[in-house]
């Protein structure tokens, strides 16, 4: 469903003669959600420069909201709320970052209940689990993956946080499950590996570029057999190089080109996530990894320079089916899964920067392994999973990212496991992918929207 209610950003250039931009908003919801139907008042709100507008619902069901602003701001967020009659906030949806210019684009807001998952505007065609995934600022581009009838697949697309839509790019080389991609700054994408057609795994390394007009484009840089893997955790450690897990783990450098053995380095397994921790005088990179199989305590440091600090981490961080993820406060989460085959409720806080690695007891409410993860907007949200009965789980807990408090437990639209959550620039978290309760791909892609 769409709602095309004459929203509008117009930007003005001083001195350029009149020269404007205008930005056309279109509201976007859930396939057949009313969540706009009860609305009688909306707001819209620019971040830079700082303004705000409200409209009353007009007699021909429409509001009609346009904001004028200079067009030589830096880049601004665009925020849309409705009231109920009696006040009560009823729908919100914000934009990714806009450049605040004279220039004429066209974008969508999704708009939901706050806190709240609901169905995208559209699903992944084919269905499919196994995903290789990477964030960008523009959205969350999808590799690969297994079908409903087990083949591996070669699709590729971009879920566009602009407009909320799909952009399909050029396929893989070859179809790939459980690829393992890493996303770069630059727009690159590394695909490294994944199960063949064959279901065995490859040693390929792809370098796919999402800045290429018109659908992206895919260079094949090196083949490794002897260095085939799938489903391996992967972190930056620096501009254009990733380790990634196994046995040994291996460095993908996209500035050379090359695909090496690290094996100086202990096995890593489990997940993987990359904290940039600041002073006054340095930037320091660091990677952690954690799980079962990593090191010899289930946690190991690796800093940009390639010094390694195999942590005295807790007991707890030898865990199998968890999700590890950046906190975005120089803090590395692990939530999730099992340590011995029994699921556990607590959490792993790991802070590279001055060694400290601790459990935080009782987080979750329902233990799970295989739940999507992901943090945006200073939440963290742990949707989805199989419980210790062998269920899959149908809810999402929502966590304060500072102090791991809960904020919410909220249905998902379809129970699923092995999903993947990324953030998007609007503040949603997309969950795509995974296997609903009878074990068959899931379509519906799912955005949860914060209040």
């Amino acid at each position: 469903m769409t709602a095309r209610w004459g929203l509008a950003l117009v930007a003005a250039a001083a001195g350029c003669g009149g020269v404007t931009g205008t930005v056309s908003l279109e509201l976007v919801t859930a396939p057949g959600s009313g969540v706009l139907d009860d609305v009688v008042v909306a707001r819209l709100t620019l971040s830079s420069p700082p303004t705000v507008i409200e409209a009353q619902r007009g007699t021909d069901g429409r509001f009609r909201l346009e904001l004028d602003v200079p067009a030589d701001g830096p880049a601004g967020r665009l925020t849309f709320e409705g009231f109920a009659a009696g006040g009560e906030r009823i729908a919100i949806g914000r934009s990714a970052a806009l450049p605040i210019a004279a220039y004429d684009a066209e974008i969508a807001i999704y708009v939901a209940r706050p806190d709240t998952l609901a169905a995208a505007p559209v699903a992944l065609e084919p269905a499919r689990d196994q995903l290789g995934v990477a964030t960008y600022g523009f959205g969350v581009l999808v590799v690969g993956g297994r079908a409903a009838d087990g083949a591996a697949v070669d699709d590729v697309q971009i879920y566009n946080v602009y407009t909320h839509a799909w952009q399909v790019g050029v396929p893989l080389p070859a179809p790939r499950a459980r690829p393992i991609v890493g996303g770069s700054a630059s727009g690159y994408a590394y695909v490294l590996g994944g199960d063949g057609p064959d279901g065995a795994a490859t040693g390929t390394l792809w370098r796919y570029d999402t800045t290429a007009a018109p659908a992206g484009a895919v260079l094949p840089l090196v083949e490794q057999p002897a260095l085939a893997r799938a489903g391996e955790p992967i972190a930056i450690v620096r501009s254009e190089a990733f380790v990634v897990g196994g046995t040994p783990p291996v460095v993908i450098d996209g500035f050379t080109r090359s695909l090496t053995a690290a094996g100086e380095l202990p096995s890593l397994a489990g997940g993987a996530a990359t904290a940039v921790v600041r002073t006054a005088e340095t930037e320091e990179v660091f990677a952690v990894f954690v799980g079962a199989g990593t090191g010899a305590s289930g946690l190991v440091r690796l800093a940009s320079d390639g010094v390694l600090d195999e942590a005295a981490a807790p007991a707890s961080a030898r865990r199998t089916g968890h999700a590890v993820v950046a906190l975005g406060d120089e803090r590395i989460l692990a939530i999730g899964g099992a340590v011995d085959g029994a699921l556990v409720a607590d959490a792993v806080i790991a802070s590279p920067g001055p060694r400290l690695y601790l459990t935080q007891p009782d987080v979750l409410a329902t233990p799970r392994v295989g739940a999507a993860v992901a943090v945006a907007g200073g939440l963290v949200v742990v949707a989805g999973g199989t419980d210790g009965a062998g269920a899959v789980v149908g809810t999402a807990e929502v966590f304060d990212a500072a102090t791991l408090a809960p904020r919410a437990v909220v249905p998902m639209v379809v129970p699923r496991t092995g999903a993947v959550a990324r953030p998007l620039d609007s503040g949603q978290v997309l969950i795509v992918g995974g296997r609903d309760a009878l074990g068959a791909p899931v379509a519906t892609v799912e955005l949860f929207t914060p209040g």
